[in-house]
């Protein structure tokens, strides 16, 4: 089958390249060169402060705390407005399924609940909805539906961000993906993770995330395939321009491979899962700082419990995104760290056209973590 290329950035990719790796025996040849820039890094930190703290008379020191905060840690970046563009109010995307009128009312809570976190000061609340099956007949905080379909997934939605996107190009412009997660499956089990992954999506730490994120979620897992579970999150519109089309896979852009579903490789009706972390420049950051949830649908932290830590992703040694079950025992090299960068690659190739990852690929830093707490 022919492939198309889609989405290749060539600008994206630096002179200095990693080539494709079926392992990390690279990673301590890695750390040693990133110990030295490190290194080097201090030293401009600490010139920088110098220059704050005991600069000429007549020194704008406003401008040098501005260069001084380049360097702080993700964690530590003070909240407000330091990289928001005070002209442009966040965009929010919502995909909206509705199966029968029997579950208008239900359903309404749903999207009532979700839209009780929007904050008017962050986002703009003119929310573009896009409706799916049985069609509402009224939506909550005197919001309309954009666009109706009687039947469709979330790529409909996904497309929506995509176009708006493309079109808004920059890093300024975010947008906000959410779904009425339960409205098919009512259970506690998705009542819980709903809530949990909408109020990190809409969160003031995301809405203000910095410069070395583009990508915010309540929890990235980079296993068994990179994804937010629930599938909520904020994004610049300058990384989501970069990504496949959602519409890629049914207009047979794509191997033939990507029609199967596979849950463990973000694979057909789970690539919408996958989809916004599918790129190798995304640069995620998550919220929660506890270890109990990870991926998938277990031990989801209770609503009261919703702390919220803004840090590069993925924050946690590579064991701690390892669980038991059907990915482990069908597809076991999606959950490996000797197979991790391979399995990475192979769907870099097949979606993006990319053979090769820059210095700059947040897998390298997560496998290096991983070593060094263990040695």
């Amino acid at each position: 089958m022919h492939r198309t290329k889609i989405g290749t950035d060539p600008s994206w990719r630096r002179r200095r390249r990693h080539s494709y790796l079926t392992s990390c025996e690279r990673c301590p040849e890695i750390i040693v060169t990133r110990t030295r820039r490190s290194a080097r890094i201090v030293v401009v930190a600490l010139t920088f402060v110098a220059s704050y703290l005991l600069g000429p008379i007549g020194t704008n020191n406003s401008v040098q705390y501005e260069s001084l905060s380049s360097f702080q840690n993700v964690s530590m970046m003070p909240e407000g407005n330091h990289n928001r563009n005070i002209n442009s109010k966040i965009h929010i995307f919502y995909n909206l399924f509705t199966k029968s009128p029997e579950d208008e009312e239900r359903v309404r809570k749903i999207v009532e609940e979700q839209f009780g976190h929007i904050d008017p000061e962050l986002h703009d609340t003119n929310v573009s909805i896009t409706s799916i099956g049985y069609k509402l007949s009224s939506i909550p905080n005197n919001s309309s539906i954009a666009v109706h379909h009687d039947e469709g997934g979330e790529d409909l939605t996904l497309h929506a961000i995509w176009e708006y996107c493309r079109t808004n190009n920059h890093k300024h412009a975010r947008v906000v993906y959410l779904h009425s997660k339960g409205s098919y499956h009512p259970n506690e089990s998705n009542h819980r993770l709903r809530n949990f992954v909408t109020r990190g999506a809409l969160s003031a730490e995301c809405a203000n995330l910095p410069d070395t994120c583009n990508v915010c979620s309540s929890r990235m897992s980079p296993l068994p395939h990179p994804h937010t579970s629930g599938n909520m999150w904020l994004a610049r519109c300058d990384y989501i321009a970069r990504l496949i089309d959602p519409f890629a896979a049914k207009e047979g852009k794509l191997p033939e491979k990507f029609h199967e579903d596979n849950p463990c490789k973000g694979r057909g009706r789970y690539l919408g899962e996958h989809w916004v972390h599918s790129h190798p420049s995304v640069m995620p950051c998550d919220l929660y700082p506890g270890k109990e949830f990870t991926w998938a649908h277990l031990r989801v932290p209770p609503r009261e419990e919703l702390k919220k830590e803004l840090r590069k992703a993925p924050r946690f040694r590579f064991e701690e995104y390892v669980l038991p079950g059907m990915c482990l025992e069908k597809h076991p090299e999606t959950l490996s760290s000797k197979d991790f960068v391979r399995v990475r690659m192979q769907n870099y190739e097949l979606l993006y056209n990319i053979t090769d990852l820059d210095e700059s690929w947040w897998g390298w830093e997560f496998l290096q973590r991983s070593i060094s707490d263990i040695t």
